[in-house]
């Protein structure tokens, strides 16, 4: 992270082996983490998250994992549902993508969701249902078909898609309306913006290291091109 944050001096501390100074030192760090994260928040707020952007970023669990977990060189993708630039990536370019760097274990990618709600006003639901159809081990053609339909998804628009796609209903509708998936995916907003990240689709490549990205780079707009410069940079 680029150092503008308050200056602490840690190292002025004199370290021993009482419990109390152990329990001083972990309270001072949680203290020095919040800064940072209310540092993050307003950077965020002002427009300035491309000042306090990680030096590395944790693999979460909540996104959607495709190819090889354990590749050496993982790519993030967030994406709108109801955004045309994101489904002209799915249709155009990530067939190729996928065959090229996917398939052969090169690259693993780490779908998320980065819902501009402010012009796609549907487009969180629209996260939302295709991270319930991914817990009924559907994911590739619901979004697909949820680029299809953008912003003309109703009620009707559901029950095809649990039909289609031989969704257990009851369990789907069970989901839509659990609030700790709508919470997933507010978590994948808030990280998006961490790292400055205000359009779609947008792609944070690096090294995987233990679960933590490294040397990663961010790509806006999706070409082949510029997404297979950004892998053959960390070979």
């Amino acid at each position: 992270m680029k150092n503008w944050l308050l200056p602490i001096a840690l190292s002025s501390l004199l370290l021993g082996c009482s419990t109390t100074q152990n329990t001083e030192l972990k309270e001072l760090r949680a203290e020095v983490e919040k800064l940072r994260e209310i540092q993050q928040q307003v950077a965020v707020r002002v427009g300035l998250a491309e000042l306090v952007k990680p030096d590395t970023l944790p693999l979460s669990n909540e996104g959607k994992w495709i190819g090889d977990k354990n590749a050496s060189i993982v790519m993030i993708e967030y994406t709108d549902l109801h955004c045309p630039y994101c489904k002209k990536f799915q249709q155009e370019i990530w067939p190729e993508f996928k065959s090229k760097f996917v398939d052969s274990g090169e690259v693993a990618v780490l779908a998320r969701e980065l819902p501009l709600t402010k012009l796609h006003p549907k487009s969180g639901y629209a996260a939302v249902v295709l991270r319930c159809a991914n817990k009924q081990g559907q994911y590739e053609g619901v979004k697909d078909k949820l680029f299809e339909l953008g912003n003309n998804i109703v009620t009707d628009s559901l029950k095809e898609i649990a039909t289609d796609f031989n969704l257990d209903e009851t369990v789907f509708n069970a989901c839509l309306e659990d609030k700790s998936v709508h919470a997933e995916v507010s978590r994948s907003i808030t990280d998006a913006q961490l790292l400055g990240l205000d359009g779609t689709p947008s792609f944070v490549i690096g090294k995987q290291k233990d679960g933590i990205l490294v040397d990663y780079q961010i790509v806006t707009g999706g070409g082949i091109d510029k997404l297979s410069a950004a892998i053959n940079a960390l070979k």
